[in-house]
């Protein structure tokens, strides 16, 4: 295979122009064969155009890597926003990515550490064992014996997430929901430019490692000396990702077990120390056997972090109790201050706006009904959720702004509450932040 990433700004639009020049013929032979199909004929080529594309849209984001690859992976979580075909295709890459040649990955720690990974490490392998954010994985060995995990972030990724971000656009537009996939392509830049710095990253490691105190919660130990912005060397964690873990059908009480894990650190994270760890990619969570019946479960990846104002937490936390109890007047004037939504709209636009936020507010709030909340038991909690996530995206042409916590604290949020969806679990969800009785 060809290990070469296309780097510059007019090799990187090249390598797209190919992939958007094979969709387009795929469209264009669709269309063409659609006047003669029947309605039934037109649905199973449509599903076989889509396959073909997304196909060649994972296949052309693998070979450029980097910033466009990881939109991609992010792009999956919108569920609601994309055909199946690209869903399913797009989620490979949250592990299936082309490895970088061993002579490349010896440059980049050179350029990064100062020094060649034999001089840095007792054991190095130039292989690597997986994927990372804008970057993979290697596996060492350091000088005093300790098994680490160190991340190398592809060349050039800094300069190349506004192009990437274009090149994206250009291959999504010609679908139908590309109005909406736009609004989630603009959020996921602001993400990407978070995670270029993986020094950075390392302050986020250490806080967690240093505040979180979760005892069945286990976060990496960055080795300083052998990082930079672009390199991070951290003790390596064994366990399963999440998702090659549920792949071995654990029973119902480890899968409760997890995912009442993963939903305490979140909730430990926002209201206890203002602080969001907001990549809820499957890859990025490891299920570590510790003890047979009590599973415990690593935190991998920092690069999207994000610290809240503690005036912003105390208003979230009202906002959702709000959710549940009908007061209109309350509600309206805590989205305006909160700036969800301007103080100046018309009385019919502005209640058209309140009852949106109000039927969202009381979807959340069905989470609190009961002291714990079954998945499995309720299919239809997540297709109304996803439902109104579309209602709501008409009325983001009324925000002269969107508030930039919001945007990590409900893909956050929504993430979780997919993954606990795909899980099919039951836990307790209500926290007393969220669920009590003072408004």
């Amino acid at each position: 295979m060809n290990d070469k990433i296309p780097t510059g700004r007019l090799s990187r639009t090249l390598s797209t122009g190919k992939v958007a020049a094979k969709m387009g013929t795929n469209q264009v032979r669709y269309l063409m064969k659609r006047p003669f199909l029947s309605e039934k004929g037109q649905q199973t080529s449509k599903e076989a155009l889509n396959a073909e594309n997304a196909k060649a849209l994972f296949k052309g984001l693998s070979l450029l890597r980097g910033t466009a690859l990881k939109a991609a992976q992010m792009l999956s979580f919108e569920r609601e926003l994309l055909p199946k075909a690209f869903q399913q295709e797009l989620t490979k890459s949250y592990a299936q990515v082309p490895p970088i040649n061993r002579a490349l990955i010896r440059k980049l720690i050179i350029n990064g550490l100062g020094a060649p990974p034999e001089t840095l490490y007792r054991q190095f392998d130039t292989t690597a064992f997986a994927a990372a954010s804008l970057g993979q994985v290697h596996r060492a060995v350091s000088k005093d014996g300790r098994a680490l995990a160190v991340k190398v972030q592809y060349p050039d990724m800094h300069k190349t997430i506004d192009n990437d971000m274009r090149l994206l656009h250009a291959l999504v537009r010609p679908l139908a929901e590309y109005h909406l996939i736009k609004t989630a392509l603009d959020e996921i830049r602001q993400v990407l430019l978070l995670e270029t710095d993986y020094t950075k990253e390392a302050e986020h490691i250490d806080y967690f490692r240093d505040r979180l105190n979760m005892d069945n919660v286990h976060i990496p130990e960055v080795l300083p000396d052998l990082c930079s912005d672009r390199i991070l060397t951290m003790s390596f964690m064994e366990g399963r990702m999440l998702d090659q873990w549920l792949k071995t059908r654990p029973d119902q009480s480890a899968r409760n077990r997890v995912a009442q894990t993963l939903n305490d650190i979140f909730i430990r994270g926002f209201y206890g120390l203002n602080i969001i760890h907001a990549d809820p990619n499957p890859g990025n969570f490891l299920v570590m056997d510790m003890e047979p019946d009590h599973p415990g479960l690593g935190l991998l990846d920092f690069g999207c972090v994000r610290r809240v104002r503690a005036d912003f937490v105390s208003h979230y936390a009202r906002l959702i109790r709000l959710g549940g109890s009908g007061d209109r007047d309350a509600y309206w004037a805590l989205l305006v201050r909160l700036g969800l939504l301007p103080q100046d709209l018309e009385p019919a636009v502005r209640d058209e706006a309140l009852d949106m936020f109000m039927e969202m507010g009381a979807w959340i709030n069905q989470l609190f009904r009961h002291e714990y909340f079954d998945f499995g038991a309720c299919p239809d909690f997540m297709a109304r959720g996803r439902e109104l996530g579309r209602h709501m995206q008409r009325l983001r042409r009324l925000m002269k702004s969107f508030p930039p916590e919001f945007v990590f604290i409900d893909r956050t949020r929504y993430g979780l509450l997919r993954l606990y969806e795909q899980m099919g679990v039951k836990i307790r969800l209500r926290n007393t932040y969220e669920y009590n009785d003072v408004l």
